[in-house]
């Protein structure tokens, strides 16, 4: 999911000249709340950031961008969470179980092996109206996501556990029963919880809606903020939760977001001190190395090596991709080096996998795709598609050989790359159509549905302690049967290729486990569902005085420690 996995839209209105100018010549119930100038942020009241995509929902069970994992992670529930240096931290829990202190259990029931978790809930959170967050909120998020009926992107987690449990006179005491040892037990979102006690009469009343309620636009939550407004195509606002406890007491009042697609308009907006600060959903590395030309003593340049996996992902699905010899052919043809030299400096390096060399699945001696035309012209060839003397497009059967690539509109690197692309592939006889569409359509209906016919260029967050099973599996390919879970988009399907994802899984020895990752790695390179490009830099860029800024590179995104946030 970039995507997960990642995480994606557009922006339509403007604000008034006026509203730029000063928050009290708005509207009281629609102010303008992109305009954050110095005054604002000296009294400490706000915190104003473009970001370039639009959630696609801020409802837990229902959202996969990035930028919605941003928004809503100001004020989510998780029991635990990964710091900056990528280190798994307790959050909403006292302490994360294991074999040591006795809150992780193996046992075997009927001769099949199983595993118990137990997590004490910390009593310092609270939901933003000021019921305590318990355990039956878990119990309650697990019980809609374990619910046929309903649209879930990822249900990895759910279907290995056998039941969840909330104990105790508090009810803080949340037991987690799997059917089998499950390594990810712990991981970052594996457990997350909405508010029961207004989540459930929705559910009760109406399931088959609860997707589409309001309550997606404008979620209660806990932690330090809470969402107040969300004006589609332009501004999302948070405020501060007035019933957090300690720590989490929040010392910026509220967090706007201003939605500006158009990644140009980003820069002009922060030049102007419309907003103080571009979302790692914002800049892509060339336009913030430029950017950094031009005003480097102005502001605060974050660049954060990471796990963003940007790649083109193939339909499997599609006769002509079906064929893993033309897969193989466009990624020969792709003069992916190339690209990255030119566009990053050589900043973000190629990819050949799906794994960085940070991760510990990373393997450095799988199948690379080096830039050679005529192996890319061989293969083509060898598949039955001819080119002809007087034709510059291959053809098979008399159809020529036409591609579409899709991607974000607005996004000015992914649109350059596409073009150096289409002319890379031409000279191997390729036509390709490129057909953009805005990231809340790419994302929330093409990808998710499977609808686009050949290629589609985004990137994936990859997890620190994960592989990742849910883009690969058999039984993750998003389809109407299964209510399109699952971030399989390729549609790749692979035997082998799953009971190694399965014993990954299974796997509690950290070693083992990498040892699994990097021979999927050998058979995904081999097989090639996905073009990668390249491993991102997560960019951002801040005004001078703002305080804790602290960038993952990881799923977890830049909110992760927004109670820490402060103006000099």
């Amino acid at each position: 999911m970039i995507t997960k996995k990642l995480i994606r839209k557009t922006a339509r209105l403007m604000f008034t000249v006026s509203c730029v100018i000063s928050l009290l010549n708005c509207n009281p119930k629609k102010q303008d709340h992109g305009q954050t100038n110095s005054s604002s942020s000296s009294q400490h009241s706000s915190l104003t950031i473009g970001i370039s995509q639009e959630p696609d929902s801020l409802f837990m069970p229902y959202k996969e961008m990035m930028a919605s994992e941003e928004v809503s992670r100001v004020g989510t529930y998780t029991l635990t969470i990964f710091d900056e240096n990528w280190k798994l931290i307790p959050w909403a829990a006292k302490e994360i179980p294991t074999l040591e202190n006795k809150k992780l259990e193996l046992f075997s029931e009927n001769g099949k092996a199983k595993m118990r978790s137990t997590w004490e809930i910390k009593d310092d959170f609270y939901w933003a109206d000021g019921k305590p967050l318990t355990a039956d909120d878990f119990v309650f998020t697990y019980e809609i996501y374990k619910d046929p009926s309903q649209e879930i992107i990822d249900r990895t987690v759910i279907e290995k556990i056998e039941k969840m449990e909330s104990k105790g006179k508090d009810r803080k005491t949340l037991v987690v029963t799997w059917k089998e040892p499950y390594a990810y037990y712990h991981n970052y979102r594996q457990h997350e919880a909405v508010p029961k006690h207004i989540v459930e009469p929705i559910y009760l009343a109406s399931p088959e809606k609860l997707k589409k309620h309001p309550f997606g636009q404008t979620p209660l939550l806990a932690g330090s903020y809470t969402i107040k407004e969300w004006s589609p195509g332009s501004h999302i606002i948070a405020t501060k939760n007035t019933y957090a406890k300690g720590y989490l007491k929040p010392h910026i009042d509220e967090i706007v977001w201003r939605i500006i697609p158009q990644t140009n308009t980003l820069e002009s907006n922060l030049v102007s001190g419309t907003i103080d600060a571009i979302s790692p959903v914002g800049l892509d590395l060339d336009q913030a190395l430029e950017f950094e030309k031009r005003h480097k003593k102005d502001y605060n340049f974050y660049y954060t090596p990471g796990l963003v996996w940007e790649h083109i992902d193939f339909n499997l699905g599609n006769e002509i991709l079906k064929d893993k010899r033309v897969r193989q052919a466009l990624a020969y043809g792709a003069n992916r080096e190339g690209i990255v030299q030119l566009l990053f400096k050589g900043r973000q390096p190629v990819a050949h996998g799906t794994e960085p060399p940070k991760s510990p699945f990373y393997n450095g001696n799988i199948k690379k795709y080096a830039y050679n035309k005529e192996k890319a012209n061989q293969l083509l060839t060898e598949a039955g598609w001819i080119k002809t003397a007087d034709k510059e497009i291959r053809s098979k059967n008399g159809k020529p050989l036409l591609l579409t690539l899709m991607t974000t509109s607005g996004n000015k690197s992914r649109e350059r790359i596409e073009q150096l692309l289409q002319s890379q592939w031409r000279e191997i006889g390729v036509d390709v159509e490129i057909q953009n569409q805005p990231a809340k359509v790419f994302f929330g209906e093409t990808l998710r549905r499977r609808k686009f016919s050949h290629m589609a260029m985004f990137s994936w967050v990859k997890d620190p302690i994960a592989v990742s099973d849910t883009l690969w599996r058999c039984d993750y390919i998003p389809s109407s049967k299964n209510g399109f879970s699952g971030q399989n988009q390729t549609g790749f399907c692979n035997d082998k290729a799953d009971q190694l994802l399965k014993s990954a899984s299974l796997e509690l020895d950290n070693n083992k486990r990498a040892k699994i990752g990097q021979d999927f790695e050998t058979l995904w390179a081999e097989e090639l569902p996905s073009l990668p490009l390249y491993f991102r830099v997560d960019v951002s860029i801040t005004k001078k005085g703002l305080k804790n800024w602290k960038p993952t590179g990881i799923l977890q995104p830049i909110t992760w420690n927004s109670h820490e946030w402060s103006w000099n």
